[in-house]
């Protein structure tokens, strides 16, 4: 698979393992979008991608969780968040805001993952009175596949759904065997809501409103995406984020895509780093 592909696929069909945090003691409110939060301090949301889950967020979340409010919440579609029909973007950013202001509070720190953060900026775009900062995480605001490219993918989600998915979504893990058993959790999930939310991803383009957001926001990817030595200008425009003046890049050595699962305590505490800067607190010089 082309770099390029993988850029498209890594921002376009996030995955994951989808699972439920009833292990670690988090309950769902009776509210949708479906959410969880814990621990005390400046808030920070944390948005999953395509076929995942709040639990892959969970080893972050518990580190955070020490001194920030964490909430999780739940993509359109996935756990018990209802599937809005049709699928839009602004359908699912429309259901992020509502879970926000459930939320409450001052302004959060909102973190998305891959489609999730596509999701995150539109929210942040049409209410950026609610986020006072915004964390993408492996995630495009651009279409990853020219019109071509978008064609001949939809003509392989017609002839064979699972073997176009598998392949896409066994690249996203750091290696092989991580990607095989990414891929046979993420096969759970209903195949009409997946191929929804990648027409979404195939469809919609934020790089240009991006200009648009005016919080700090920090882009957080793997080496995979941006390799060592390559110049950011590239990767920045095959990830629609140019226009985006209060930009703030880090890279993230010896991962995948799913950056939370392979480097944890790494991402916390550049998240939390952020929320500090945000707030105006000293950040310590790494």
């Amino acid at each position: 698979m082309t770099r390029r592909h993988y850029l498209l696929l890594a921002a376009g069909i996030a995955f994951v393992l989808a699972g439920t945090v009833a292990g670690a003691g988090l309950g769902p409110p009776r509210t949708l979008p479906a959410q969880w939060s814990f621990g005390r301090g400046p808030t920070v949301v944390l948005v999953h991608g395509l076929g995942s889950g709040t639990a892959h967020w969970l080893p972050v979340a518990r580190r955070l969780a020490a001194r920030h409010r964490v909430a999780l919440v739940e993509l359109p579609g996935h756990g018990l968040a209802p599937m809005p029909r049709p699928l839009t973007l602004d359908r699912a950013a429309a259901a992020l805001d509502r879970a926000l202001e459930q939320i409450g509070g001052e302004p959060v720190v909102l973190v998305g993952h891959s489609l999730g953060g596509l999701v995150a900026a539109r929210a942040a775009l049409a209410r950026p009175q609610r986020v006072a900062g915004l964390v993408l995480v492996e995630a495009a605001l651009s279409p990853q596949f020219s019109a071509a490219e978008a064609a001949a993918l939809r003509r392989a989600l017609d002839a064979d759904p699972a073997g176009a998915l598998r392949a896409a979504w066994v690249s996203f893990g750091r290696d092989s065997a991580q990607g095989e058993r990414l891929w046979a959790e993420t096969s759970r999930h209903d195949p009409r809501m997946l191929r929804a939310w990648i027409e979404v991803a195939l469809r919609e383009d934020l790089s240009e409103a991006a200009a648009g957001l005016r919080m700090p926001v920090l882009a957080a990817v793997s080496a995979r995406t941006w390799p060592r030595g390559e110049a950011w200008g590239p990767t920045a425009r095959a990830l629609g984020l140019t226009n985006v003046a209060t930009l703030t890049v880090e890279r993230f050595d010896d991962c995948g895509h799913f950056v939370m699962l392979d480097r944890p305590d790494a991402l916390a505490d550049r998240i939390a780093a952020f929320v500090r800067a945000v707030r105006g607190e000293p950040v310590a010089h790494r």
